[in-house]
């Protein structure tokens, strides 16, 4: 099994970019499309063993971006996208604890023989064609062996009897060559065509007048033997880990099996396949719902930096508006020292968002197996959905009970625990075999020529052709026969079968706790699903009931009314951007819910349009594969522009005024544009922040 027939299983219906904005569908040439699927491995790798491996070489870029350098150009990247580049070339990411998005540090372990624990999509892929090749390695037992022998032998020793002088000198040589059929029933047949060539000495043949020197013998023989008890039956074969020549041949010897050492029988085998298929798909679960979860991560993290920064410059028009009444002497210069603070406060901020967002998006670049040092940001621009759910959770609950992977490999053992079983309880039998063999054998002076030789000496005919006398049939013999060997009383069988019992036991309590486990996760993920939607209301709530004290704050001090109590306008500054941050947050944490709730269910694969199958890929799929290489290239089509109108782009799409004060939606800031770096804060005078982001 090659492993291009895994590594294809997302370009079904992840990469076929139709999304909105698209005029038309990219489609990728031939030549990319078996580019993606193909590992380049280094010249001679295979032939070489004893080449050095060298360090691989780090290309040479830009040092990575840090907060003081946080300016780069954007780079607009959907969701379906992120999946594509995920599934074509990502990591799985961490697991556990109900926290999704997040990759994984950890480097790959020794286990004593092998170097493992390594989650890229690229490496674990292969796996199951690993497992496809077992299948052929258990099925190999039952391969026709085919032996053949030749061998030469001079004999030349004394001997201590006149009569025996025959034997004095002797060639020798034969010529074997036999086929063994394991049987599917347990049993072996054979054929073998073999022949004899001796000469004897002068003294023998002048003492024995009628010997026939020098003489060829011919024969076949066919032989079968069968178990009758134990390893008896097509199913019992296909269950046991040993073939039929596993203990060799009682008519054959010297025949073993063809290969399959150490391979389980043909049924379990498939078992651990279908095992390997579902851990497969279960690492593909999680690779996509980490995915998700980082790609709004980084959204939201976006987001605070938007507020942040909106309240940065928010902190510095007020510590301006102060200053100014301060030096008219309206208002008290202690003031100015805390509007200066307030200033700092969000300044510090802005620097902690900024990291947020750098180690969001190094946490999806790490998912989506890309460095994070390439000179560009990834920008989120889908947007968030904002629908309520309410699915239906006796209809979620047996989903998840049957299309979760790990539930499959639980029901998967459990059938192999059950074939465990019948196994154990045939080898608790007595081994009782039946054997027969027949033979035909022919004799001669040599292997052509006329079938009989007159000697005028004695006035006899003696064999010629050896094989003309062999295809006369003139000489039969057969062989018919039982063996029986019984251990007395069946300690180790008998304790084989109850620690089968056993095992089959275990596993039905497995089986039943991971579906109360997966059950009792889809129902935290339920009152997940549900807390996350309605935190969008009251985080939405509480951000406009703030934009509409700034805007009442801000007519008032157009119009030169009475200035406002001063330190609830800077605990208002900072709710406000934590009430901007946190709506954001929510929104991110229902849509990764809705993620997360697909995948505890067992259906993210069919939520995000992705099927894995076997086989080469039907001609529409390569047909409607996006270009998934576009990251390499940088000839990405562009899904969506978000341009800034003048003035700056509000939280809601538009600006705030007197007949609305407020937004209704939260909807994407204009974070795709490049920021300036943050100048340092002076203590005299301020200089004007250009950030150049909308006003609230």
């Amino acid at each position: 099994m090659k492993r291009t027939k895994w590594l294809k299983r997302a370009l079904a219906g992840v990469l076929a970019v139709g999304a909105a904005g698209c005029k038309q569908q990219l489609f990728t040439e031939p030549g990319d499309y078996h580019d993606a699927l193909k590992v380049q491995l280094p010249k001679a790798l295979e032939t070489n063993p004893h080449d050095p491996i060298t360090p691989g070489t780090v290309e040479k870029f830009a040092p990575p971006n840090t907060v003081s350098d946080f300016v780069r150009p954007a780079r607009n990247i959907t969701l379906r996208e992120c999946i594509a580049v995920a599934t074509e070339q990502g990591n799985v990411g961490a697991a556990g604890g109900g926290r999704f998005g997040f990759k994984s540090d950890q480097l790959p372990l020794f286990s004593g023989r092998a170097a493992t624990n390594s989650d890229s999509v690229r490496a674990f892929a292969i796996d199951p064609a690993v497992a496809g090749a077992e299948i052929e390695r258990s099925l190999s037992k039952f391969d026709t062996r085919w032996v053949t022998t030749m061998q030469w032998q001079k004999i030349d020793q004394p001997v201590a009897a006149q009569f025996v002088s025959f034997q004095q000198q002797r060639d020798a040589a034969t010529l074997s060559s036999t086929l063994a059929k394991p049987l599917p029933t347990g049993g072996v047949a054979g054929i073998t065509f073999s022949t004899d060539y001796s000469k004897f000495g002068t003294a023998a043949s002048q003492q024995f007048g009628q010997l026939v020197n020098p003489n060829y013998t011919p024969r076949l023989q066919l032989t079968f033997e069968q178990p009758l008890l134990r390893l008896f039956g097509v199913e019992i074969n296909q269950i046991a880990s040993t073939g039929p020549l596993a203990e060799g041949s009682l008519l054959l010897g010297g025949i073993r099996p063809a290969g399959g050492a150490g391979t389980e029988g043909i049924l379990i085998t498939r078992i651990r396949q279908d095992q390997t298929r579902a851990q497969f798909e279960s690492q593909i679960n999680l690779l996509l719902a980490n995915v998700e979860a980082a790609y709004w991560n980084l959204y939201a993290a976006y987001y605070n930096l938007y507020a942040q920064e909106e309240g940065y410059r928010q902190a510095f028009e007020g510590y301006r508006f102060i200053k100014t009444r301060a030096e008219l002497g309206s208002e008290e210069p202690a003031r100015l020292h805390q509007t200066q603070a307030q200033v700092h406060r969000f300044q510090g901020q802005v620097i902690q968002a900024r990291s947020q967002v750098l180690e969001s998006e190094r946490q999806l670049r790490g998912l989506l197996g890309l460095l994070s040092n390439d000179g560009v940001r990834l920008v989120p621009i889908d947007e968030p959905n904002l629908a309520p759910y309410t699915p239906d959770f006796q209809e979620a609950a047996v989903e998840a009970i049957a299309m979760r992977p790990e539930v499959l490999i639980a029901r998967q053992e459990l059938k192999a625990q059950q074939l465990n079983i019948l196994l154990q309880k045939n080898l608790r039998r007595p081994d009782l075999r039946a054997f027969t063999q027949y033979d035909v054998a022919g004799l001669g002076t040599r292997l052509g020529g006329n079938t009989e030789d007159f000697n005028p000496a004695t006035g006899t005919f003696t064999p010629g052709n050896a094989l003309g006398s062999f295809a006369d049939n003139r000489f039969n013999s057969w062989t018919i026969g039982f063996r029986l060997d019984v251990p007395l009383g069946f300690r180790d069988a008998n304790a084989l079968v109850r620690q089968a019992q056993l095992g089959l036991t275990r596993s039905y309590v497995q089986l039943r706790d991971t579906e109360l486990k997966v059950v009792e996760l889809l129902i935290q993920q339920y009152r997940t699903l549900d807390q996350t939607y309605r935190l969008i209301g009251t985080a939405r709530a509480e951000r406009e009931e703030l934009q509409k004290y700034v805007y009442r704050i801000k007519v008032k001090e157009q119009i030169g009314g009475p200035a406002a109590d001063f330190l609830s306008n800077l605990t208002v500054q900072q709710q406000l951007a934590a009430a901007i941050a946190a709506e954001a947050r929510a929104i991110a944490d229902y849509n990764t819910a809705l993620a997360v709730f697909e995948y505890q269910k067992g259906t993210i694969l069919q939520y995000n349009a992705i099927s894995i199958n076997e086989g080469p890929l039907p001609p529409w799929v390569q047909k409607r594969a996006a270009d998934h290489i576009r990251e390499r290239t940088e000839a990405a089509l562009k899904l969506r522009d978000a341009p800034v109108p003048p003035g700056g782009a509000p939280i809601g799409g538009h600006p705030v005024g007197p007949a609305n004060g407020t937004n209704s939606a939260l909807k994407l800031p204009p974070f795709a544009e490049p920021r300036d770096p943050l100048p340092e804060m002076p203590t005299k005078p301020m200089p004007p922040l250009p950030l150049g982001a909308g006003g609230f």
